[in-house]
């Protein structure tokens, strides 16, 4: 009872007093000294900040050391500031414009005057975001004028971020872009599930680009209040309504032919099939003039694509480079007519493939009230609703068994279009802000968040008649890889991902002299809802079209299925996250500030879930798993999958610093120090519900072997199969009950979320011209990350034999041979991010704005957790020793060289023209690769997720003749291949690294070119056409083989796989290989990079057309 009492208690308090994950900022701040002309300090004046184009109103007085602080104030500008104290003349300071989360210093001197009191206007000047006392870590903000004149075609947010001179894609300081938080006006807009790497709403941008007044990309923030990130912070702020009404009508238009059609002289399949269309409106002003404001944002977007631009062969030879895959239009035309005569299936086109169309909408409201001087409100709705088509999984198989080297749709296969799938995507948030001024000496920010997340999938199988509508999904392989696939698609039935997240905010600020004291509380409530259920309608695998014309056995099955009849089982999470946190900003001297804070966070798990006992029989035999160069450390024992982790409260100090060295701001020193925590993709902790056989059956993943025990047939409807035979199959669950071969998942009961110590050093300089140069160190270490071990692959058997002497496993690498897997989702403390940058920056001038900004990164992981589900990760994560000990290496985020920049240049001419140009060029390698074997050498079960080892001489590797090439011609073809590799030649007589090697640089011009015509009328009135062409990529425009992308025709994904394993590697045998080629000359071809013949490579453009007024 005590127990439960305190249990109550400390959940009540948390709710109460709490903080952790949206407490983001959305407002700005203002601060300064007050002295009069001989630099005395001025108490108790009195500081009025009008932002002149609401007539909102701020005000603060000074304190005993002449400062002030105004809090919580709307971004933009201009503001005005008045600063009044008796037998003084007012100071007016203009022209002041705020930026998102960020102080605007500046100090006022005001003049005795003993006759008249006429007010002294004075202009406050560039704004300057660097050089300024509030800037202490990395940190990069996008203004509306540089949302408006920089190049984008995408219109998405991701084109400014890249902004981030420690960005790579929407990846930050090298690490995963899950682990960022993105926030609307403090809403959360993140992927909490973690099953793609995009934000919400899929091929729709989570909210219109023309409702965005500003983005900032914090990295490492010492402001306590920002969190909820091991990666970056990226706040956008909305537009709101002012005094007077502005709109705007648009569209945009990227007919088809408006992108390059050849790289490199070969023609891109689909390239002028392309067209986009987007139709908008947006307007704000006054309700009540000085009081009540509105904006509104309404977006249509539609594109009709070729989404596939591979093809089936007449002859049955594959051609990569023309996208013609081996598959012969005879056997698909085979299969089909079988399909249709004897199941009643038509599975669909095998080419001249249906566009893959996109439909989204966008619609956005706000409202701005000014209760009083104290009491400012805001309430913005936001609600986004989209679709889109996709291709088929590309290699994934049930669990435990073996893949094909090609994808399903590639130059070895082909799948009908009715294995396609469909995403429908819905973001809905809601965000109200209280902002008030309690006092001379103290203000608070109040919010309240909630965001609905939807993501499901559709299948055209849905339009079919049952049983139809759930034929089962079948991959047909030839030579030992894919060939073809039919049927609904294996991870699509019923998926569906419902993420509803609602929080609340609250931070008080107090200024007391040179300190300002924020304590704020905010807590997170967070429901995941996901519905997966892998090879839902069956799976089947076949060596050979022959055998499944003949209703040969299978040479694999998988099947996952809903207990009670339940076709969409929910794998429910509800999480809370809270925490408390307090900071202190202390103005050391006029030129030294020191910001420091801690933050104490704690999460909280309310589900109750069933245990299945079965689960703790079959795991008891697990034994403790100890990696230490990777950091991994589990105990062993029963699992009882009906109980979460501990939870822990967690400590995050920070301190950060700002120092004027010269006194006048042409020269600072900042940088600071501490602990930020994060969330993670919570798809890894419904693994461990999904695979508790409580709500729906385990994954059942069959062998060849396993399905001849059985006797298996191919049955068209999974429903008759598990009705025919439910003791295999049974209807409901059982916690006494596991069937064999089953996958489970857990995670660690000491399980902490993602924690990392990330620290910076940064210099600002002031040079001649308006120019700022920026030299800055960031380096981030890992206090936990995440990654996954299967607890129930037995320690390895010895080492191989021979020169490769890694790690090897028997037949009885399963420590309970009637699971196929047992996945923990735990912690390692190993790796590292660090990043050295150089910037140089032009603040706007005359028209003329720029940037040009250099970063090294080196950056090394444990594991980069590509996948989605806790075994595709672990299998995914290559490793030259054991998947459970893949140990440090380098990042897949880690991109060793880039170079951004940016200029703008605005002109206004004849009275009624203006051109606006920017340019945007990025420079960098286009990623990294690992060297693998295709196929499994080292016999632990998993397909090409063994890294290679480079042998020093023909003597350390052994060939064997196949496909009408010798054993002595591979070897010779093989290493003419490793010395003309770079990094492979340089690394002989060692194992490669995982992610070792770095992809070609790849040059990327982009440029936007505005032309406005306009009229002036009336006081400040305008009304402007205006016509803009983005371009992406313009130098292929001029050269169709500049700015391309490298393939390497024996890569699948992140993997380069030269080797085929014909016999893997045992204790007293070295394995045996061949070239994973057909012949050498084709192994010749595949082996040297080309350029990537896609859309991906070539230039594309928008044109756009506006009235403004």
């Amino acid at each position: 009872m005590e127990r439960t009492v305190k249990k109550f208690a400390l959940l009540a308090i948390s709710f109460f007093v709490a903080t952790l994950t949206y407490a983001q900022i959305t407002t700005s701040s203002m601060s300064g000294r007050v002295t009069d002309a001989d630099g005395a300090i001025v108490p108790a004046a009195t500081v009025i900040a009008v932002h002149t184009p609401s007539g909102t109103q701020y005000y603060s007085i000074t304190d005993n050391a002449g400062n002030y602080r105004i809090h919580n104030m709307r971004i933009g500008g201009p503001y005005t500031v008045t600063v009044s104290y008796v037998g003084y003349a007012d100071a007016v300071y203009g022209n002041i414009t705020l930026r998102l989360s960020e102080n605007y210093v500046q100090d006022i001197v005001i003049s005795e005057s003993a006759t008249t009191l006429e007010a002294i206007v004075i202009s406050a000047g560039m704004d300057n975001p660097i050089l300024t006392s509030d800037k202490s870590g990395t940190s990069t903000n996008v203004s509306s004028r540089e949302i408006d004149a920089l190049p984008t075609v995408s219109r998405g947010i991701q084109d400014f971020t890249k902004l981030t001179p420690q960005a790579n894609g929407f990846s930050f300081a090298a690490r995963d872009n899950r682990m960022n938080n993105f926030t609307v006006d403090g809403a959360g807009f993140n992927n909490n599930f973690g099953l793609s790497s995009s934000l919400p709403g899929g091929k729709a941008e989570p909210i219109s680009l023309d409702a965005i007044e500003e983005i900032t990309v914090n990295i490492a923030p010492y402001d306590i209040r920002q969190s909820r990130f091991t990666g970056a912070a990226i706040n956008a702020v909305t537009k709101s309504g002012t005094n007077r009404i502005h709109a705007s009508a648009y569209t945009y238009q990227r007919f088809k032919g408006m992108a390059g059609k050849t790289v490199d002289g070969q023609e891109v399949q689909g390239a002028g099939e392309t067209s986009k269309q987007t139709w908008g409106v947006r307007v704000g002003g006054p309700i009540i003039r000085n009081k009540l404001f509105f904006f509104l944002s309404g977006e249509f977007e539609t594109e009709d694509a070729s989404g596939v631009n591979w093809r089936p062969s007449t002859d049955g030879v594959g051609k990569a480079d023309q996208f013609i895959s081996r598959t012969s239009e005879a056997d698909l035309e085979r299969v089909k007519q079988h399909l249709i005569s004897t199941y009643g299936y038509d599975p669909g086109k095998y080419k001249d493939w249906d566009p893959f169309k996109v439909r989204n909408y966008k619609i956005l409201a706000r409202v701005d009230w000014n209760i009083s001087r104290n009491h400012k409100l805001m309430v913005r709705y936001n609600d986004v609703v989209g679709s889109y088509m996709n291709v088929t999984n590309a290699t994934s198989a049930p669990s435990g068994l073996s893949r094909a080297s090609s994808a399903r749709m590639s130059a070895n296969s082909i799948a009908f279009q009715n294995n396609f799938y469909g995403m429908e995507n819905t973001v809905r948030s809601i965000t109200g802000e209280l902002n008030s001024t309690l006092g001379a000496r103290m203000t608070n920010q109040f919010y309240a968040t909630y965001t609905h997340i939807r993501d499901g999938r559709t299948s055209p199988n849905d339009k079919l008649a049952d049983p139809l509508n759930r034929f089962p999904h079948v991959d047909i392989w030839k030579d030992g890889d894919a060939y073809m696939s039919f049927g609904y698609e294996l991870f699509t039935f019923h998926n569906e991902v419902l993420n509803n997240t609602w929080n609340i905010v609250d931070n008080l600020t107090i200024n007391l002299n040179r300190h300002t004291v924020t304590l704020g509380a905010s807590f997170e409530h967070l429901y995941v809802r996901n519905s997966y259920i892998r090879e839902g309608t069956g799976y089947y695998r076949y060596n050979s079209v022959d055998d499944f014309l003949n209703n040969a056995t299978p040479s694999a099955f998988g099947l996952t299925y809903g207990y009670y009849g339940n076709d969409a089982p929910g794998q429910m999470l509800t999480f809370g996250y809270a925490g408390v946190y307090a900071q202190d900003e202390w103005q050391v001297t006029p030129r030294f500030k020191l910001t420091y804070g801690v933050r104490l966070e704690m999460p909280f798990y309310f589900d109750k879930m069933d245990t299945n006992l079965a689960i703790r029989d079959k795991t008891a035999g697990f034994g403790d798993i100890s990696y230490p160069e990777s950091g991994i450390a589990v105990n062993g024992g029963a699992w009882d999958v009906g109980t979460w982790p501990k939870s822990k409260v967690t400590i995050n100090p920070r301190i950060g610093f700002n120092w004027d060295v010269t006194g006048d701001r042409s020269l600072q020193l900042r940088g600071g120090t501490g602990i930020f925590s994060g969330m993670m993709p919570f798809v890894w902790f419904t693994n461990q519900v999904g695979g508790a056989a409580m709500i729906q059956s385990p994954e059942l993943a069959w062998n060849a072997a396993a399905c001849a025990a059985y006797g298996l047939k191919f049955n068209p409807d999974y429903k008759a199969l598990i009705a025919a035979d439910p003791t295999t199959f049974p209807s409901e669950p059982n916690p006494n009950y596991l069937p064999n071969n089953a996958n489970i998942a857990m995670v660690d009961k000491d399980f902490n979320f993602p924690q990392v110590w990330r620290s910076n050093l940064g210099v600002d300089v002031e040079l001649p011209w308006n120019m700022i140069f920026t030299g800055e160190a960031l380096f981030t270490k890992d206090i936990n990350a995440v990654t996954q071990v299967n607890a129930n692959e037995t320690a390895p058997v010895g080492t191989m034999a021979g020169a490769d002497n890694r790690p090897v496993w028997d037949n009885n690498r399963k420590v309970n041979p009637s699971l196929s897997s047992a996945m923990m989702l735990t912690n390692t403390n190993k790796g590292y991010q660090f990043q050295l940058t150089a910037q140089l920056t032009k603040n706007f001038s005359k028209g003329l704005s720029g940037m040009v900004a250099y970063t090294y990164t080196n950056a090394k992981d444990v594991s980069a957790n590509p996948g989605s589900t806790a075994y595709s990760v672990w299998t995914a994560n290559a490793s030259a020793y054991s998947l459970n000990d893949p140990r440090l290496s380098y990042s897949n985020f880690s991109i060793p060289h880039r170079l951004i920049g940016n200029l703008t240049y605005r002109v206004e001419y004849l009275r009624h023209l203006a051109t606006t140009i920017g340019l945007v060029y990025q420079g960098m390698p286009a990623g990294r690769w690992s060297y693998t074997y295709s196929g499994d050498v080292n016999r632990d079960g998993s397909s090409n997720s063994d890294m290679m080892y480079i042998p020093a001489s023909p003597s350390e590797i052994s060939f064997v003749d196949a496909g009408g090439m010798t054993a002595q011609q591979q070897s010779a073809a093989f290493f003419e291949y490793v010395d003309n590799n770079k990094y492979l030649s340089a690394h002989k007589g060692g194992y490669a690294e995982r992610f070792g090697d770095v992809r070609p640089w790849i040059h990327r011009f982009d440029i936007k070119v505005l032309q406005d015509v306009f009229v002036n009328f009336g006081k400040d009135n305008r009304l402007t056409l205006q016509v803009s062409l983005d371009m992406l990529n313009v130098g292929n425009l001029l050269n169709d083989s500049w700015g391309c992308y490298y393939y390497h025709a024996l890569s699948s994904y992140d993997n380069v796989m030269p080797l085929r394993v014909v016999a893997g590697g045992t204790a007293t045998a070295a394995p045996t290989f061949r070239l994973n080629a057909n012949d050498v000359a084709d192994f010749k071809t595949k082996s040297q990079l080309t350029k990537y013949v896609s859309t991906d490579s070539t230039w594309s453009m928008l044109l756009g057309f506006r009235l403004l007024f």
